[in-house]
């Protein structure tokens, strides 16, 4: 039994990396193309929730930038999210700029959204976003301090300056490269609309999608505390 039982441990961990390269829409099979899909702002209700269900239904995870505010509002989201296998990450409590703040006002930000969502999923995250990607020094040592890692992002759709879906599949695929961190937001029906028909087509194009930290495994990087980063290309891109 314990032989047993150490086996299905390694098995476990293995499919991280191994899971997150054969795992598409649809299926099983390997990739040469990588992009994460990342959400910020939510959860945001009815419109997270049929998020949620198209991303389920075409196999994909993603990672979820949750505003503390939010989450304690919908907690049954939050469980949701982690129970089917995406990632879950800071977005501060309130949506206010990090960087304008003292220090002490910049840690119960991370630190009370942080608690939260651990204490609903029992997983303590990890990555934080800050919102509008705006750090300072001071706000880049809090993170070290809560064991954060700051994720940006390398590709803009500006989902949220639009209703038009069609606009932002296209200025997505306009940008889009293997190892890229998209950001997109589930605040409307138009970003929802554009993010499914985004993996569809990009699924077909040859891309699979995963999560942050999922991404950052398949190319050998180490997400450390208090660093930054944007994309994770191939050593030959990068």
């Amino acid at each position: 039994m314990k032989k047993l039982t150490a086996l299905l441990l390694v098995a476990a961990l293995l499919c991280v990396v191994a899971g997150a390269e054969g795992r598409v829409a649809g299926g099983e099979r390997s990739a040469n193309k990588y992009v994460a899909l990342t959400f910020d702002d939510g959860p945001t209700g009815e419109l997270t929730a049929q998020l949620l269900d198209g991303l389920r239904e075409r196999y994909v995870s993603a990672t979820f930038f949750l505003c503390g505010y939010r989450a304690e509002e919908y907690p049954a989201l939050v469980r949701r999210m982690a129970e089917e296998g995406h990632e879950l990450a800071i977005h501060g409590w309130r949506h206010a700029y990090l960087h304008t703040m003292a220090q002490a006002e910049i840690r119960e930000e991370l630190k009370g959204t942080g608690e939260l969502i651990a204490g609903l999923t029992g997983v303590r995250p990890k990555l934080f976003r800050p919102p509008g990607g705006l750090c300072s020094e001071t706000v880049m040592e809090e993170a070290a301090q809560e064991g954060l890692s700051a994720i940006l992002w390398s590709v803009d759709p500006e989902d949220w300056s639009t209703h038009d879906a069609g606009a932002v599949v296209r200025r997505v695929q306009k940008k889009a490269r293997d190892g890229d961190i998209l950001l997109m937001h589930d605040l409307s029906p138009s970003s929802v609309t554009a993010a499914l028909r985004l993996i569809d087509q990009m699924t077909a194009q040859g891309y699979q999608f995963c999560t942050v930290s999922e991404l950052a495994a398949i190319r050998g990087k180490r997400l450390e505390a208090g660093e930054k980063y944007y994309k994770f290309p191939k050593e030959t891109e990068a």
